[in-house]
């Protein structure tokens, strides 16, 4: 008998951490804390409204260093349409969608943010999020 023959096949093929991308982090995440979801899509959703009804304010508070202006307000835009269209669908898929391709980047900083502002340091979802994504 091997060692790992009693454990579940999806425990013998995990991913590496590394190897995580950045939608099954996020996918890991609504897995962990389901009810935390929909309070974090009201404030995506509210805080890249807030970016896109004022850009100069939203170009002063931003430190870019990957993208120019002008791209970051693109993800901006799409992240806020997505949110919006799909604002009534499972919050789980509209989540995770969010995560996918440069979108992470946008959806990534409001994620910070929303730690930053709402959850104290060392709750449960403040270390997972920067577990799985810092």
């Amino acid at each position: 008998m091997g060692r790992h023959q009693s454990l579940p096949l999806k425990i013998l093929m995990m991913n590496r951490y590394p190897d995580l991308s950045n939608t099954r982090r996020a996918a890991i995440l609504c897995q962990l804390f389901e009810a935390e979801i929909p309070a974090l899509l009201g404030f995506m959703a509210s805080r890249s409204q807030e970016h896109l009804a004022d850009p100069q304010t939203f170009q002063k508070q931003c430190k870019l260093r990957l993208f120019g202006f002008e791209r970051w307000l693109a993800l901006a835009k799409q992240v806020n349409n997505q949110l919006h269209r799909y604002q009534r669908k499972d919050a789980r898929k509209l989540f995770v969608s969010l995560f996918e391709g440069y979108k992470a980047c946008y959806s990534g900083q409001l994620l910070s943010e929303y730690v930053k502002e709402f959850k104290p340091t060392g709750s449960r979802f403040s270390i997972a999020v920067r577990l799985l994504f810092m």
